[in-house]
């Protein structure tokens, strides 16, 4: 997947949608504290509409939550690189490779969150990010209203590297993976184990309104969505007490359009971390499709739910995700 999206931009700054995003950075109450208010029902959230507000899919990620690492390319640069760590491969943009005159590769099929398209790439002889290099490769070349910056690191650059995203310092480093760092957490860190599937870091106990659901670690994409099976799931599970939900159209890189549902789940939980009214996007993407998930509830979580943390520590040599908390924020005991 080379993806950048950012979907709230196509929201329509809905009444719903400004208040889920005001509530969206609460954590759970730590014991002795009040629970925080119960989400509205929708129809005193949503005003009346001839048709539902588009969501635009690949799209770059707002530059307010844009940290970019140094990469040079056959010893030229530094250029500014996003990490996308739902990425299969790195890619550059149009600029860069015509500046840097790089020849022309085969055309591939890139597959996004909502489609795919045939995509030209460029020889990429040499590419370095910190210690994290490589040699002889045709990388995908997008459009630079696609990314929004040089290019982007997928997952291909980042195998037994840690991705330190520090949204305190708007700082973002790839270092090698040390065991000592994953094995000892500081004390206002909270660290959640993860496996690698398809490459990537998917949360290995992960539950969205009470949902297990497989998780993954989206750092190029500017909201969370989940497919339709994790919303059927949690229809069952809240039908006495539905959550507040809308039905939006997403719109993919291509034109191609399609129904989906921006919900204001109760909770997401991670591990040991638990989150409360968060909102998420639900549809039947193509991502899902590509990866044999849209039968299981699935969810990718993006930069909405990582920027609400001091830091974040995403480690694909030790397979764990570690999140530093801010001031204020209490990790929660969970109840089995």
């Amino acid at each position: 997947m080379l993806t950048r999206r950012d979907l709230t931009a196509g929201l329509g700054l809905s009444l719903m949608a400004e208040q889920a995003w005001a509530r969206s950075a609460t954590p759970a109450p730590s014991p002795g504290q009040a629970s925080p208010q119960a989400p509205a029902t929708p129809s005193s959230l949503v005003p009346p509409q001839a048709e539902p507000p588009a969501v635009f899919l690949d799209t770059a990620l707002d530059a307010i939550d844009r940290m970019t690492v140094e990469v040079f390319i056959n010893a030229q640069g530094p250029f500014n690189f996003v990490i996308d760590t739902g990425a299969d491969r790195s890619a550059l943009s149009t600029t860069l490779a015509e500046r840097l005159g790089l020849e022309r590769g085969p055309d591939v099929m890139l597959h996004g969150v909502g489609g795919s398209a045939l995509t030209p790439t460029a020889k990429v002889p040499l590419m370095v990010a910190g210690d994290s290099r490589m040699k002889d490769a045709e990388l995908p070349v997008l459009t630079p209203e696609r990314l929004g910056v040089d290019g982007l690191l997928g997952v291909d650059m980042l195998d037994n590297r840690n991705v330190i995203m520090d949204f305190r310092r708007k700082r973002l480093e790839v270092r090698r993976s040390s065991p000592l760092s994953a094995a000892y957490p500081g004390v206002r860190e909270v660290s959640v184990l993860a496996d690698a599937r398809f490459g990537r870091l998917a949360v290995a106990n992960a539950r969205v309104s009470g949902v297990r659901c497989v998780a993954f670690i989206d750092s190029g994409s500017g909201a969370s969505m989940g497919n339709m099976a994790l919303a059927q799931a949690i229809k069952l599970r809240v039908r006495r007490k539905p959550e507040p939900a809308m039905a939006v159209r997403l719109i993919g890189v291509a034109g191609e359009a399609t129904v989906g549902e921006l919900r204001i789940v109760r909770s997401i939980e991670l591990g040991a971390l638990r989150m409360t009214n968060l909102p998420l996007v639900l549809a039947d993407l193509h991502i899902f499709d590509i990866w044999n998930l849209n039968g299981r509830p699935a969810v990718l979580l993006g930069v909405d739910v990582l920027k609400m943390f001091a830091r974040v520590e995403l480690d694909f040599g030790s397979d764990r995700v570690k999140f530093r908390l801010g001031k204020g924020w209490t990790p929660p005991i969970l109840q089995a």
